[in-house]
């Protein structure tokens, strides 16, 4: 019982060398929990505008359509595939699209380009599209087949708002057809591959031109009411629309889970190198104090402490300074954390960059709760770890030779 309050006065014998391995401690928990919270930030802003822009949580497909995205394999009836995801209590949002490969050309020139038809009024609820629209008007208003491109490709096509193009593309009979369609809009994702080859108009207006049936549709994003019944969902799904294909976020972009994959490898890097830097710290502090003592151990163990206890009280020592500066570093980290999760982390001056991976220019750091627990545990392991070496040289100390040099 005497070794607790024997390793606290030996603690405080040095405040000042205690004091500054206590802020190193401080300072890493920190550093640590600042860098974790920006990563995740990250991690979670690139999902979070995949799943808004382009995946949503699953999409509904007919088996065929995946294979080859023709154009005649599209599943019937839009409405009664929405009344059975309302139904099952855990979709928040769906809504219909049709999709077609096809050329859009202006009078300057032409590209290929994927056509996504959408219901303005329903795709608002699924993504908020409209919100995406920078410039201009959204597809809800009343105009002629209008049409939204991005501002990239329409300088590539040499188009300006209010202009017309033409879209060509094969029928359900196979015969290329046209339409003309007025630019009423430039959107922005924040990913510009896939805003500059990519173009949006109403279901109303290209079905009619496909030859599909009224309510038809390649594509149904679905939402839901929370991200964790993601698994639970898709499984309900399959059983619900079983001639069907259901894919959730990961399976329609495994760029996302690779993504996530490496931030989490390069987290786990980051935990290691602020920890061996604070394991060499912690040792050559308590090295040192060891080594100053020397005299004061020999005659600990002369007097009859046995070496068991001496390592003990070294080790206590070493997690005293721990303890004492791992709660103050987690504040600090939290207090920070939560600051920023509110304002954010501007980082416009690389948006441009920034859209080239899909993110956006403000990153809202987030840390896990669990990431609290296993940075407290990680810094313990790392205490004891250090602990080791100085304790096992304090009882190699020679009481004899200690005692001669009194």
């Amino acid at each position: 019982m005497m070794i607790v309050p024997l390793a606290w006065k030996n603690v405080w014998r040095n405040p000042v060398r205690s004091g500054v391995v206590m802020a190193a401690i401080i300072v890493g928990i920190w550093s640590l929990m600042f860098l974790l919270s920006f990563f995740q930030g990250m991690i979670k802003s690139y999902i979070n505008t995949a799943i808004e822009n382009k995946t949503s949580h699953v999409q509904i497909h007919d088996p065929k359509f995946l294979e080859d995205y023709e154009i005649q394999y599209a599943l019937k009836n839009y409405t009664a595939f929405r009344e059975k995801l309302k139904e099952t209590g855990i979709v928040s949002a769906s809504s219909p699209r049709i999709i077609v490969g096809g050329l859009i050309a202006s009078a300057s020139g032409n590209r290929g380009a994927l056509i996504k038809a959408i219901d303005p009024a329903l795709e608002i609820q699924t993504t908020g599209f409209d919100k995406k629209v920078v410039v201009g008007f959204y597809l809800n208003i009343e105009k002629r087949n209008p049409l939204l491109m991005s501002k990239g490709l329409g300088k590539k096509l040499g188009v300006s708002l209010h202009q017309h193009v033409v879209l060509s593309f094969q029928d359900t009979k196979g015969e290329f057809v046209s339409g003309r369609f007025k630019v009423v809009g430039w959107f922005d994702t924040r990913n510009v591959k896939t805003d500059d080859a990519m173009v949006y108009v109403r279901m109303a207006d290209l079905t009619e031109l496909t030859g599909l049936p009224v309510l038809s549709f390649h594509e149904m994003a679905v939402k839901f009411s929370d991200i964790n019944f993601l698994d639970k969902g898709q499984k309900k799904l399959k059983e619900i629309f079983p001639n069907t294909i259901i894919r959730n976020y990961k399976e329609i972009s495994p760029d996302l889970a690779l993504y996530t994959g490496q931030i989490k490898i390069a987290l786990t890097i980051i935990i290691i190198i602020i920890m061996i830097a604070l394991l060499f710290g912690i040792i050559n502090t308590m090295l040192m104090a060891v080594l100053e003592r020397q005299k004061e151990l020999g005659m600990l163990m002369a007097i009859g402490m046995n070496r068991l206890n001496i390592f003990g009280m070294i080790m206590t020592e070493t997690l005293i300074l721990c303890l004492f500066a791992a709660p103050l570093g987690v504040l600090l980290g939290h207090i920070t954390v939560r600051s920023l999760a509110k304002t954010g982390i501007d980082l416009s001056i690389w948006s441009d960059a920034l859209a080239q991976f899909g993110m956006d220019a403000i990153i809202f750091p987030y840390l896990d709760v669990f990431l609290y627990r296993d940075i407290v545990t990680a810094l313990m392991i790392t205490a004891l770890v250090a602990g080791l070496y100085p304790a096992m040289r304090a009882v190699s100390t020679s009481p004899a030779a200690a005692m001669r040099k009194l």
